[in-house]
């Protein structure tokens, strides 16, 4: 059985220069009040175009226009009967009921994992990670993104092939907290696993079979908190390759 790393001691080496590569950053469409609203006080310069619909006008919309003039980020009025911006793209105001009147084109960062680490040296204190193994469910990752944030998670590590990927839904159930949390994709999250214990962070993988529950872990340490998908939790050979596996015990509630 692994020792806690209460037990044994692993090697910090953030100081160590980490060599940075080019990623790729993806377009995509966020809508509603909340979100776009978030997105230009976090990082106005990432959105591209602002959309809004002249039949939904009111005190919240002309702040967030005021704030696009503030940054000079292009702003595109449509009626509430057209189906394509300017530039013929979908009408994100017209597919999406909750888009409050308003939406936006912004370009999401995706850091690689050697600029997510360097972020992580400006951590005051030990920084806590996330992991997720295969969330598939849009709605499920985006309110998972707002508990971390609300927790004070400093980072989130996804799969690109087994995770559902950031849209506009996950943003909209985030409630904008997207914004507001480093979040990288990675190939393959074993491999991201060894590049995170070479940097001194525990990997902590959270599986119902776990003989010690979370609540007597020592997560003071730089930490990695690994949760597996909705129906089948973490597969097998990234629980293989945790330093430690803890179990989040249900709590039972007396009926009647």
């Amino acid at each position: 059985m692994a020792k806690s790393p209460s037990q044994k001691s692993r090697t910090n080496i953030y100081t160590k220069k980490i060599g940075l590569r080019s990623h790729h950053k993806a377009e995509e469409f966020i809508w509603g009040i909340h979100p776009v609203e978030e997105a230009l006080k976090v990082c106005p310069h990432a959105i591209r175009e602002i959309i809004v619909a002249k039949d939904k006008l009111g005190i919240k919309l002309e702040g967030i226009l005021e704030l696009a003039q503030k940054h000079a980020i292009p702003v595109t009025s449509l009626s509430g009967k057209t189906k394509t911006t300017g530039q013929g793209k979908p009408d994100e105001l017209n597919e999406h009921k909750s888009s409050q009147g308003v939406s936006a084109r912004i370009i999401l960062p995706n850091p690689t994992l050697d600029e997510f680490l360097v972020k992580l040296k400006d951590v005051s204190g030990p920084p806590l990670i996330l992991a997720l193994d295969s969330i598939q469910d849009p709605h499920n990752l985006g309110a998972i993104i707002r508990s971390a944030v609300a927790a004070g998670v400093n980072g989130i590590i996804l799969p690109r092939d087994r995770s559902a990927p950031i849209t506009g839904t996950v943003i909209k159930i985030s409630a904008g907290s997207v914004f507001h949390i480093d979040i990288c994709r990675v190939t393959n999250l074993v491999s991201s696993f060894k590049m995170l214990k070479k940097n001194g962070i525990w990997i902590f993988g959270t599986t119902k079979d776990a003989a010690q529950p979370i609540y007597d872990a020592d997560l003071t340490v730089p930490a990695c908190l690994v949760i597996g998908s909705e129906g089948k939790g973490l597969r097998p050979l990234v629980a293989n390759h945790c330093d430690l596996n803890i179990a989040i015990p249900k709590r039972k509630y007396d009926i009647g």
